[in-house]
């Protein structure tokens, strides 16, 4: 397996190691991917790295269980003009980058429980698509009052609010692409810290798709380059 760009890969590794230590990739004939709850089971991922993403791709199907927290270290170590070589076994992923100096790492794969996880297909009743740089911003006042967030939707409007008990945010993002499912008001609350962890490393500009529903779990949707990135996120009891 090549891949030429490898800055896409290298910040979903970062996005999945903010919350997953280890875990199953799947490989076979559709690329690459994972399914993972993080210790505390508050956010499920879903990712996924298509076959047509790799310059060069030949694999036999398999299961591999990836140590993510160190696969994160090496990915760090990645330069901006290198070219990523991976090679699996039934012991270990071999990991070449290509570039101004050549460089082989090998991670040992580990016994990770294969039980296939599977979050229930939710009926939403507001789906927003927002700028992160605007979203961002919003999060990073909040966290001056509260460690939690509360989001309401209504009308393609987004409300984000926060209190504690040196004083209180509210904030309102307009003109947001809507496919809202309801007319009704959706009210949830979350923890700032996950939800700003889960959106860290997209682009400045980058649009991301919420799936909300009152006192529901958050889907949160975005991609970096070919990957593909699905969050659910717990909520909390308002």
């Amino acid at each position: 397996m090549r891949l030429k760009k490898v800055i896409d890969f290298q910040k979903s590794v970062f996005a999945l190691s903010a919350f997953i230590s280890e875990a199953n990739f799947r490989f076979n004939e559709q690329g690459l991917s994972l399914k993972a709850i993080d210790p505390s089971q508050i956010v499920f991922v879903d990712f996924k790295l298509p076959r047509k993403a790799f310059d060069a791709y030949k694999v036999e199907p398999t299961l591999a269980g990836i140590d993510v927290s160190e696969l994160n270290k090496i990915m760090q170590r990645c330069l901006p003009n290198d070219v990523m070589e991976m090679d699996l076994t039934d012991s270990e992923l071999s990991i070449s980058l290509k570039g101004e100096i050549e460089r082989e790492f090998r991670l040992s794969l580990i016994d990770v429980s294969d039980e296939e996880i599977n979050i229930p297909q939710k009926t939403f009743d507001a789906q927003l698509s927002i700028n992160s740089r605007m979203l961002r911003e919003a999060l990073k006042d909040a966290g001056l009052f509260g460690s939690s967030v509360v989001l309401k939707a209504k009308q393609g409007k987004l409300f984000i609010e926060a209190r504690g008990s040196t004083g209180q945010f509210k904030s309102v993002l307009n003109d947001l692409e809507k496919r809202a499912r309801s007319d009704s008001e959706v009210t949830s609350k979350y923890s700032l810290s996950f939800f700003s962890n889960i959106i860290k490393e997209t682009g400045h500009e980058q649009k991301i798709d919420l799936f909300l529903k009152t006192d529901s779990p958050m889907k949160i949707e975005y991609s970096l380059g070919e990957a593909s990135l699905k969050f659910h996120l717990a909520h909390m009891i308002l």
